[in-house]
């Protein structure tokens, strides 16, 4: 998960925070691997709030009441072979003064059709602020940043992942500056990168082979409302070099929309002999329009998803089908979590400006288990 936007993340915590402050066999807090460039607080002190995102300083760690770092993924192997991840670490504060983390993964085999979720909790109680980057270390999972540069590494399954990324466009602030309004959900800090060159290793019964592929980075943090609160979340990365997010957070209780939202990051010129890309251009919900085509029922949690989904962005005359790539792609069985969200790559198929687009793209589907209504 990653609440999401919320853009997509910021509810589930609070079942986060409730499991990890009252968990008394915690493990213990991971050593960090400091970079000599982090700047760090003498004790546990959140950054000042501010009018609008500074990078590369807003990178690191702010000890926000919830923040989180997420990324997503789209990977080739030799062979054709293809798989999808995502990746987040979550970090919070309690009113008590518990610092919870939680780390959560997905990875998908498209070959085989396996789907495969994973998790790491921790308290973290002597984590420090940092500028400009941020580093991870929790049961041999590991996520770091330095600057644009991104090290991610995980494992499930008999899947290891060892991954390298490098930010091939300049960061996308939503909604202008970077500060999102929610209305009674709140306000949020929110900036993406999206598009990541990446590439590294998977291994799997010892067998280790090259990947390579793009992924998308987004990071938020703020002090949300979360109750009760659901929301639908796309980043689409499409074969012209452009890129989408959309976001539409609703009440989870009465279904009853709250806000929607959307950015259009455009390809970069080719003429441009800085490979510089046009700005974002922010979305506003009323030119979004998203209609599932089909639903799936999980037969694990019993909870019925949305599943495909016709996208008309009217600005952008842009009309595109989102076609999951694995139906069964739910988070279900989380430990900290309490509940089932659903996470996974889509592809698209669509035309924008009367030429035919491709793409690749993940959803997030979170408030759709109604037995377990944040509240």
């Amino acid at each position: 998960i990653r609440f999401s936007a919320l853009s997509g993340h910021a509810i589930v915590l609070a079942g986060i925070i409730l499991v990890l402050s009252a968990c008394t066999a915690a493990p213990p807090s991971p050593t960090s691997i400091q970079s000599p460039t982090q700047e760090l607080s003498p004790t546990p002190t959140m950054a000042p709030w501010q009018d609008s995102i500074n990078l590369p300083d807003d990178e690191g760690i702010h000890l926000a009441p919830v923040e989180w770092w997420y990324f997503n993924g789209h990977l080739q192997g030799p062979g054709g072979n293809r798989y999808s991840f995502h990746f987040v670490t979550f970090i919070s504060i309690t009113d008590d003064g518990e610092i919870p983390q939680l780390m959560q993964i997905s990875l998908a085999d498209h070959a085989s059709g396996l789907y495969m979720t994973d998790e790491e909790p921790s308290l973290v109680n002597d984590i420090q602020t940092t500028q400009g980057n941020f580093v991870f270390d929790l049961a041999g999972w590991h996520m770091s940043s330095y600057g644009s540069e991104y090290q991610l590494a995980f494992d499930t399954n008999g899947y290891t992942l060892d991954l390298s990324a490098l930010s091939a466009k300049p960061p996308v602030f939503h909604q202008g500056n970077g500060l999102v309004d929610l209305g009674r959900a709140g306000e949020t800090y929110y900036y993406s990168r999206t598009q990541l060159d990446i590439s590294g290793t998977l291994a799997r019964s010892a067998a280790q082979v090259q990947v390579s592929g793009r992924a998308w980075m987004d990071h938020q943090w703020g002090d949300f409302s979360t109750q009760p609160i659901g929301w639908d979340w796309y980043s689409l990365q499409l074969d012209d070099g452009s890129e989408v997010m959309i976001s539409q957070v609703w009440d989870s209780a009465n279904l009853e929309p709250i806000t929607s939202y959307g950015t259009y990051v455009p390809a970069r010129h080719e003429d441009d002999p800085a490979g510089l890309a046009p700005d974002p251009i922010h979305i506003p919900g009323a030119e979004i329009s998203l209609t599932s085509t089909a639903s799936w029922t999980s037969p694990a949690s019993g909870v019925e998803y949305p599943s495909s989904w016709q996208l008309e962005v009217s600005s952008l005359d842009l009309a595109a089908n989102l076609t999951p790539v694995q139906k069964s792609a739910e988070f279900y069985d989380s430990l900290y979590v309490p509940i089932a969200y659903w996470e996974g790559a889509v592809t698209v198929n669509g035309l924008k400006d009367g030429e035919i687009i491709t793409g690749d793209g993940f959803v997030e589907l979170v408030g759709y288990d109604r037995d377990q209504v944040v509240r």
